[in-house]
């Protein structure tokens, strides 16, 4: 159990390095755009799932934001139910946002409706989950140009 866990951890420093280390669109080997929908998706994980974060428009105003839990294999979950919060952060700035409570969509999915991003420059999104025996923090970085 615990080279899984070491493994896990690994595997999220590098996934979360390489989106760092993007060019300046934010995408990466950690993430894609779906052309189609301009949206991002980017890709974390914790020791109990795989993180998906999917910014429906990744640009400045505001956007929905949804958050996807695949349960990794072989764990389960006990315990309260699973609350998941989303924030944003631009460091350079000093702006932050408070944690909006994402509102389960569907099994595993969910979503924040609005959230508003004021200005362009690289933000950093936030996503708390709890519950079910989880207390994951994590921060997945993007770039707004526009």
């Amino acid at each position: 159990m615990g080279a899984v866990l070491l493994a896990t951890v690994l595997f999220t420093l590098l996934a979360l390095r390489l989106t760092m280390s993007s060019s300046t669109t934010g995408s990466s080997s950690g993430s894609s755009s779906d052309s189609s929908s301009g949206g991002t998706t980017l890709t974390g994980g914790t020791a109990h799932d795989v993180v998906t974060l999917t910014i429906a428009s990744p640009k400045t105003g505001t956007t929905a934001v949804e958050v996807r839990l695949t349960p990794r294999e072989g764990i389960r979950t006990t315990g309260s139910p699973t609350v998941v919060t989303v924030s944003a952060v631009l460091p350079t700035t000093g702006h932050a946002l408070p944690d909006y409570t994402a509102v389960r969509t569907a099994n595993h999915r969910y979503q924040v409706a609005s959230l508003p991003l004021m200005m362009t420059g690289r933000w950093e999104f936030l996503v708390d989950i709890d519950g079910q025996g989880r207390d994951d923090h994590l921060v997945f970085p993007l770039t707004l140009t526009r």
